[in-house]
C-alpha cells in the first residue's frame, strides 16, 4: 500500500516537460523570423541641380541581406530601377531616364545597407524613391523624398522709360527651381505691388522669371528686386536709385522731345498761317486753308492727348507691348501730320496760278450768263 510507483507519474512529467520545449522552440523560431522595418537616412534629402545624390536605406535591427530580394523603384513598382536578387544585379526600364548616371552600391548588404546614387542631378530626377527588402514573406520598404534645387543666374535690371507717365522697371533672373517667391522692395523693407509677373520653363526644366512694377516720376529712393528660393532658402537682390535713372541722358533727352513736340508743330502752323496769303491770293483758297486748318490741328492734338493718356491696365501682362505700340503709333502719326500739312500748302503754293486761272474763268462764265 505504501509503495510509490514514480514510473507512473514519469510519462506525465515527460508530457509537461514536452511541452514546454515545444513553446520555447516555437518562441525562438517567431524571434528568429522576426519582422525587420527599413529606415531611410534622410526622409527628405536636398540636392542642387548638377550635383550628387546619395540615396540609403537601412535595416532594422541590422541583419544579413544578401540571400534577401533588394532594389530601388520610384513612385511605382513598374518604374524599377535596381533589383538584387540571387546574388545578381538587374537593371529595371526606370534606369532608362538616367541616362548611365546611377550607381547601386551593395558593399553594405551584410549590414542590410543599400545605397543608390544619382550623378549630375537634374530637375526632372526630383521626386519619391522607394528601397525596399524582401525576405521570404516579408517584406517591408522606405521611402526617401528627394527635391531638386537650383538658384537663378544673377538678376538683371532693365528700364523702360514710359515719358510722362513715368518709368516701367523690369527684372528678370534664369536658373530657378522650384519657382521662386519674387516681390519688389523700397528702401524701407515694404513689399512693392507689382504690375505683372511671368515665367518660363527651358528644355532642362529650370524656371526663368520675370516680374514688372510701374513707377512715376516723382517716385524716390532704392527700390530693390528680390528672389527668393523657398527649398533651399537662398536668396539674390539687385537694387536700382530712381533718381539716376530720371537724370539719364536718354530720359532727359526722351523727355525733351515730347515737351517740344507740339512746340514744333504749332510754331509751323503759325508760320503756314502768316503765309496764306502768298499761298492763294483768291479768296476760295484762303477758305480751304481755313477749312483745312482744323482738321489739321486736330491731328495734331492726336498724338500728344494719346502719350498722356493711361490706354492699357498696368496689371496687364501685356502692358509694355502696349505701350511701346502706343508711342510707335503716336511717332508714326505725328509725321504723317507733318507731311499731309507741308503737303497741302505746297499745293496750293504750286496750283496758285491754275486756281487763279480756274477762277477768273468762272467769274468770266458767270458773267456771261
Amino acid at each position: 500500500m505504501g509503495l510509490e510507483y514514480p514510473g507512473v507519474m514519469e510519462p506525465a512529467f515527460s508530457s509537461l516537460s514536452g511541452y514546454f520545449v515545444a513553446i520555447l522552440l516555437l518562441q525562438i523560431t517567431v524571434l528568429t523570423s522576426e519582422q525587420f522595418t527599413v529606415s531611410s537616412s534622410r526622409s527628405h534629402h536636398v540636392v542642387m541641380v548638377g550635383s550628387q545624390a546619395e540615396l540609403s536605406c537601412q535595416l532594422s535591427p541590422p541583419q544579413n541581406a544578401q540571400l534577401m530580394q533588394v532594389g530601388w523603384f520610384r513612385d511605382r513598382h513598374s518604374q524599377m530601377i535596381y533589383l538584387y536578387e540571387d546574388g545578381e544585379e538587374h537593371s529595371g526600364e526606370g534606369i532608362q531616364n538616367y541616362m548611365n548616371r546611377t550607381v547601386f552600391l551593395k558593399d553594405a548588404l551584410e549590414e542590410g545597407k543599400i545605397t543608390f546614387q544619382i550623378y549630375n542631378v537634374t530637375v526632372f530626377d526630383g521626386g519619391q524613391y522607394h528601397c525596399f527588402f524582401k525576405d521570404g514573406h516579408t517584406y517591408e520598404e522606405g521611402i526617401v523624398d528627394l527635391r531638386v534645387a537650383a538658384v537663378g543666374l544673377d538678376v538683371q535690371i532693365n528700364v523702360q522709360v514710359l515719358g510722362t507717365e513715368g518709368f516701367v522697371v523690369e527684372c528678370t533672373s534664369g536658373g530657378w527651381f522650384p519657382q521662386a517667391q519674387m516681390a519688389w522692395r523700397d528702401s524701407s523693407g515694404n513689399v512693392i505691388p507689382h504690375s505683372s509677373k511671368s515665367y518660363s520653363q527651358d528644355g532642362a526644366g529650370l524656371l526663368h522669371l520675370k516680374m514688372t512694377i510701374l513707377l512715376k516720376n516723382s517716385t524716390h529712393g532704392p527700390v530693390t528686386c528680390c528672389f527668393y528660393n523657398p527649398v533651399t532658402g537662398q536668396e539674390k537682390r539687385a537694387g536700382i536709385v530712381i533718381s539716376d535713372i530720371l537724370f539719364k541722358s536718354e530720359y532727359m533727352s526722351l523727355m525733351s522731345h515730347k515737351i517740344s513736340y507740339p512746340w514744333i508743330y504749332l510754331s509751323i502752323v503759325v508760320v503756314l498761317l502768316f503765309l496764306r496769303i502768298k499761298v492763294a491770293e483768291n479768296i476760295r483758297c484762303v477758305h480751304l486753308v481755313f477749312q483745312c486748318l482744323p482738321f489739321l490741328m486736330y491731328i495734331g492734338i492726336l498724338p500728344i492727348y494719346l502719350q498722356f493718356r493711361k490706354r492699357v491696365s498696368v496689371s496687364d501682362d501685356l502692358f509694355l507691348l502696349y505701350s511701346i505700340w502706343t508711342d510707335d503709333l503716336c511717332i508714326i502719326l505725328g509725321i504723317l501730320m507733318l507731311f499731309f500739312t507741308l503737303l497741302i500748302f505746297v499745293l496750293l503754293y504750286t496750283l496758285k496760278d491754275f486756281v487763279q486761272l480756274w477762277t477768273s474763268g468762272f467769274s468770266s462764265e458767270t458773267e456771261e450768263a
